[in-house]
């Protein structure tokens, strides 16, 4: 009995989910509906190349947090190679798609060599390096929203309530008390003094190197929209805005806890685009935007997984492997 009300709440909670889905994907249904008219007006004219630039710039803009995820797990003694460090984090881009967060820590694991490495600090690194990006995209987000659409109330409120909800935890102190109150230190006694290690200094030349990881994201978006013909501006012009638009997408799409942030990224994307070039574009280039993007993180993977020449360990091994750590 005592299972029952975590049940009932798993349900609830998976049943809000799926109506926000759905009120999501009737928004752009929506969108696309009253836009049909200047879909049909519009010349949509798809350069492939720019489209494969935004995927290059895109993957480009994931360099800076893969290193900080690095600099991360040197700080707390984990024996990794920053070469391995940037392979393991590609490739878990995968594994967002996946419900749940799991998946992405156990490829980051599964292709981390050393079998020194320590589970239970790869795991709270992810989160740290995550909740550190995410951070920063909100802060970006707010500062450019309250600057220059102070209109987006909304938007606003959900970006300034981010950079609380997911920049506080990264101070090394907190983070060090949220691993004791969460059981990871029963785990591994020494996981939340380690974190500890990690200077101001040290977070902010990672907030400064995520930051221009953000600026490459947004640049990635104005490439998709030369692609669709949609501008013929230089990569600078409303850079702010493109910005501002993917990253807090992303934000938005994590905290909703969809996977890949499907729909949720679309819809806040298209709101911020629709009053620069107008409904269909809005949601013709976050549709087109998220193919490059997911097409990038898949091609990238198998490049990454292919030169790499290993062979990765079979997940029920990891698994047996963490289980006998704890």
């Amino acid at each position: 009995m005592s299972d029952s009300p975590k049940r009932w709440t798993r349900h609830l909670v998976t049943g809000l989910k799926l109506a926000i889905f759905a009120l999501l994907c009737y928004a752009i249904y929506h969108a696309l509906d009253s836009g049909q008219e200047q879909l049909s007006q519009h010349q949509w004219q798809v350069e492939p190349w720019w489209l494969f630039a935004s995927g290059v710039i895109y993957l480009t803009s994931l360099l800076p947090p893969a290193i900080f995820w690095h600099r991360i797990l040197l700080a707390t003694d984990q024996p990794v190679r920053l070469s391995e460090s940037i392979r393991a984090y590609y490739i878990s881009q995968l594994g967002k798609y996946v419900p749940g967060k799991w998946m992405v820590i156990l490829l980051r694991r599964v292709l981390l060599r050393d079998p020194k490495v320590e589970h239970t600090v790869v795991a709270a690194s992810v989160f740290f390096e995550t909740f550190t990006f995410l951070a920063v995209g909100a802060a970006i987000s707010s500062l450019v929203l309250i600057i220059w659409h102070p209109n987006q109330l909304l938007l606003i409120a959900t970006a300034a309530g981010s950079v609380v909800l997911l920049g506080a935890p990264t101070a090394p102190f907190l983070f060090e008390f949220l691993l004791r109150k969460l059981g990871v230190t029963r785990l591994n006694p020494t996981a939340g003094r380690k974190f500890r290690k990690i200077t101001w200094p040290m977070l902010f030349a990672g907030w400064t190197g995520l930051a221009f990881g953000w600026l490459l994201q947004g640049a990635s978006l104005w490439a998709t929209l030369r692609g669709l013909g949609a501008c013929d501006s230089g990569p600078f012009h409303e850079l702010s805005l493109h910005t501002t638009a993917v990253a807090l997408s992303v934000v938005a799409g994590f905290l909703s806890q969809i996977p890949g942030g499907l729909a949720v990224r679309e819809w806040v994307s298209a709101q911020l685009i629709e009053p620069m070039y107008g409904p269909s574009v809005a949601i013709v280039s976050a549709i087109f935007y998220r193919l490059v993007l997911v097409v990038s993180e898949l091609a990238i993977s198998i490049i990454l997984y292919v030169a790499g020449w290993r062979r990765m360990p079979r997940l029920r091994e990891v698994e047996d492997e963490m289980a006998a750590e704890q």
